[in-house]
């Protein structure tokens, strides 16, 4: 095999070439080449397995193989697409599907038809292809049908000549062939010359160059959603600036931006975008619209939440949002917008957090929301609803999630989330007073249920006052089962008439 390749090398080295400036497609072109065919490792595959062949190294040696000569015709098609036409000779024992052979060597020839998809035009020294076509075999007055698929390399040593080498798989169409790998390295030089077409006398169009709106769109890099809210800013000639923020689907506008050379960037969450930038000859375009797109990297999560009021369901502005991370101790302050009652942060990853929110006379629910087990590059936004109630003097709020062991007062403090609730809604409203009312269903005997609803409602004082709640500000009052607000007939009913309700007094 080396012998072969050095003969090819000195071929090339002694042929009298002149350098010329490589054709955009491939012109006619010669070569000749020797091949080798590997029926057996194909035959191995076949009867086993692939990787049975590789774990046991069960793969034809080169000098097992059967040695050939041929020549092909080369001629490109497109730049990067060249029709070969392959006439190979050899003198082989043909190795048969069934495992049979001729027994003694007789003459194989082949004939095929390809195209070679190169991966780069032939400007280039080296160039990969993939190839695929169909050809047919004639041995011992047999006739068959097969596809060759393979992949090579082509090295452009001068102008007008190449090495090339090439490995393929060739598909059996017929039972007259069968399946086998060929490999073959050989050298070509150019025989025909492209046509070059005469210069086009093509009269100078005149440029439009004027006045131009900008589009910028923003992406989020790790997910590719559009990015709302990020400023952006187009800098111009003379320390001229302007500055849009993005809509909803992540684009900001620039109207009648004039001719000029300009740095674009943007800006969210104190962390800088990619950057572009435009130069006067972008305005040259009959188009009214240059459009540009820059990302944006982000590791953190963003939450997005709205605040509603839930006594008349609508979304409530001016309210103050705490987020705490759990672990960390951390706390950011946000505020809902005074209209849409929305609220933006960011979230660091693997993280536990709690928000609750805080306007006077107002009680906020306290919610818990997580980004662990979360994938920033398949997440960004995380969505919440924060609802708050109407706490003014006289109103009245069931707490529907404080519980009680069964026919007892006894809290259940891992589970009533809404006494976390009821402390931070009285160390927000420092002058508030509370009346904490307890009821029951009518199971049971009137004065059992009496006491037990009493007994209830004081254990939710008792539980204030060590959570540093001033006693003075919390009353207890139990009602049994005298106010219901469902059907006592029905479980449902008694389940909802079974209750924690807070007045707020003057």
């Amino acid at each position: 095999m080396k012998k072969i390749i050095s003969i090819i090398v000195l071929g090339i080295l002694t042929l009298q070439l002149a350098a010329q400036v490589p054709q955009e497609r491939k012109p006619s072109t010669l070569a000749f080449h020797v091949f080798y065919n590997d029926f057996n490792t194909a035959q191995q595959i076949k009867t086993s397995s692939l990787n049975t062949v590789l774990n046991n190294r069960l793969w034809t040696k080169i000098g097992e193989m059967q040695t050939g000569f041929g020549i092909n015709y080369f001629k490109g098609i497109r730049n990067k697409i060249d029709f070969v036409a392959t006439i190979d000779g050899s003198w082989t024992d043909y190795l048969y599907e069934d495992g049979s052979t001729n027994g003694s060597n007789q003459f194989l020839l082949d004939a095929n038809a390809a195209l070679n998809f190169k991966m780069l035009t032939d400007k280039h020294t080296l160039v990969p292809y993939i190839s695929s076509g169909v050809g047919v075999s004639l041995y011992q007055g047999k006739t068959g049908f097969y596809v060759p698929v393979g992949a090579g390399l082509q090295f452009n040593v001068f102008n007008e000549a190449l090495i090339f080498t090439n490995i393929q798989y060739r598909y059996a169409l017929t039972s007259t062939v069968n399946d086998h790998f060929y490999y073959t390295v050989g050298i070509a030089v150019i025989i025909g010359k492209n046509k070059v077409k005469p210069a086009e006398i093509v009269e100078p169009v005149k440029k439009e160059i004027s006045n131009k709106n900008m589009v910028v769109s923003v992406y989020d890099e790790a997910t590719g959603l559009p990015l709302p809210n990020v400023e952006v800013s187009l800098a111009g000639p003379d320390n001229q600036k302007l500055n849009a923020f993005t809509n909803a689907s992540g684009k900001a506008f620039f109207t009648s931006i004039s001719p000029s050379d300009y740095g674009v960037s943007g800006l969210l969450n104190q962390i800088n975008s990619s950057t572009q930038n435009i130069e006067k000859s972008a305005f040259e375009t009959k188009e009214n619209q240059i459009n540009i797109s820059l990302t944006h990297n982000d590791p953190q999560f963003t939450l997005k939440g709205v605040v509603i009021n839930k006594t008349q369901n609508i979304p409530e502005g001016n309210v103050a949002i705490t987020i705490t991370n759990d672990a960390k101790q951390t706390i950011i302050s946000e505020q809902s917008h005074s209209e849409y009652g929305i609220f933006q942060t960011q979230l660091e990853a693997e993280s536990d957090f709690t928000l609750f929110g805080k306007k006077a006379s107002y009680i906020s629910n306290i919610v818990k929301v997580s980004t662990k087990g979360l994938s920033r590059s398949a997440t960004l936004f995380v969505n919440l609803e924060l609802d708050i109630e109407e706490a003014k003097v006289g109103q009245s709020i069931v707490l529907n999630q404080i519980y009680f062991e069964v026919g007892k007062a006894t809290v259940d403090t891992a589970f009533s989330t809404d006494l976390d609730k009821l402390v931070q809604f009285l160390k927000d409203n420092t002058e508030t007073k509370l009346e904490i009312q307890g009821h029951t269903d009518n199971t049971g005997s009137l004065k059992l249920n009496n006491k037990l609803s009493q007994s209830r409602a004081n254990s939710i004082v008792d539980y204030l006052v060590k959570q540093g709640i001033d006693s003075r500000r919390i009353s207890a009052k139990g009602f049994g089962p005298s106010l219901p607000i469902a059907d006592n007939s029905k479980s449902e009913g008694r389940s909802k008439n079974r209750r924690v309700v807070i007045k707020v007094m003057q």
